[in-house]
Formats: structure tokens, sequence, C-alpha cells
């Protein structure tokens, strides 16, 4: 069944646009680190050293979720869908596929626990139907895109999102519970 599902998303879906698209909002540098820059300085320039304190946060928590992910890769040593099935999978475009360019196991995706660790962070914040929706599309795309290119099976996407989303709700309610930046921020968005 993973597998199958992997081919299906990974051959099935092929069109050149969603090839720019996820290989996009897959690229770390280039998508995800200037994404978190700017989810920082708008709460900073939003809510003032509150916010700046509730984006260094979110830092902390993608910092300490990307080392936990790592943790585990170690402990379930599951391969990639890229070191295994290689020959089976489609590279961007018209290209053959050049398999991985890491070689840790797969199981959980690291980028779809930091993002659905994210989105569940900031929708318990920032506490808008627009933000939770935009943030819930980015996380599905980061997880959807990871199993398109071939880097992880769709169940290493599903823990990755899984772990993300509880330690996401679990980082927030400390920090709502522990620090007064964090509940001055809580309770802008429940005055507004």
């Amino acid at each position: 069944m993973d597998g199958s599902l992997l081919l299906w998303i990974n051959q099935g879906w092929a069109h050149p646009w969603l090839d720019v698209y996820f290989e996009l909002v897959s690229a770390k540098a280039g998508f995800s680190f200037p994404l978190m820059a700017l989810i920082i300085v708008a709460l900073g320039l939003r809510y003032g050293v509150a916010g700046w304190r509730v984006g260094l946060g979110l830092l902390v928590l993608v910092v300490f979720g990307d080392a936990f992910g790592n943790l585990l890769k170690d402990g379930f040593g599951m391969p990639r869908p890229c070191l295994d099935w290689a020959a089976q999978l489609r590279g961007l475009g018209d290209s053959l596929f050049i398999g991985c360019e890491v070689s840790n196991s797969g199981m959980p995706s690291n980028h779809a626990l930091n993002f659905f660790s994210t989105f569940v962070f900031m929708s318990l914040v920032l506490r808008r139907w627009y933000w939770t929706t935009l943030f819930l599309l980015l996380a599905v795309s980061v997880g959807l895109s990871r199993i398109y290119l071939g880097s992880h099976f769709p169940s290493q996407v599903l823990v990755g999102a899984l772990i993300g989303a509880a330690w996401g709700g679990v980082f927030s309610w400390i920090c709502v519970r522990h620090f007064d930046f964090m509940r001055q921020v809580w309770q802008q968005r429940s005055a507004a």
C-alpha cells in the first residue's frame, strides 16, 4: 500500500508545474528558512517585543523538532524510497531519477514534522481561520512534496505530521502556561 501510493503520487501526478511547485516547497534553504524568517519578522512587527519572543519560540520549536526527528530516524533506521526504489521513481521533468542526496533513514519526515508543528503552534497562537488554513495548506503541500519527489514513503510523512502536530500542541501549551509573552500574544488574539 505504501509503495503503490508513493508511485501513484510520484508518477501519476507528474506535471511540470507540480515539479516546480513541489521542488520549491521542499527546499529548506530556498523556502523553509526564508519563510521562517518572514514569520518571525511579521510577528515582531505586529506584536513588538512579545512577537519577537514568540518568533524565537517558533525557532526553538523547529530546532528541537528537527533534533527529535533525527533521533527517531536513527532509532527506526527505515530506508528512504529514493535509496531502495530509485529505479522505479520518476525524476523531475523528463530526467531520470538520480537518487537521494542524504543517506540517513526516512522515518519520520522532518519536513512534515516541522511544518505540522509550525501549523499547530501558529494556529494556536494566531487563532484566525485564514492563518490556520494557510499554515495547514503549507504543511500538507510540504508533506506531499516529500512523497512526490521520492524522498519519503507516505507512512514516513504521516508519522512526521502526527509527531509534529503533537509536538506543536505540547510546545504551545507549555509556552502559554509558563511564558508571559506568549500569554500576552495569545490574549491579544482573544480580544481581537
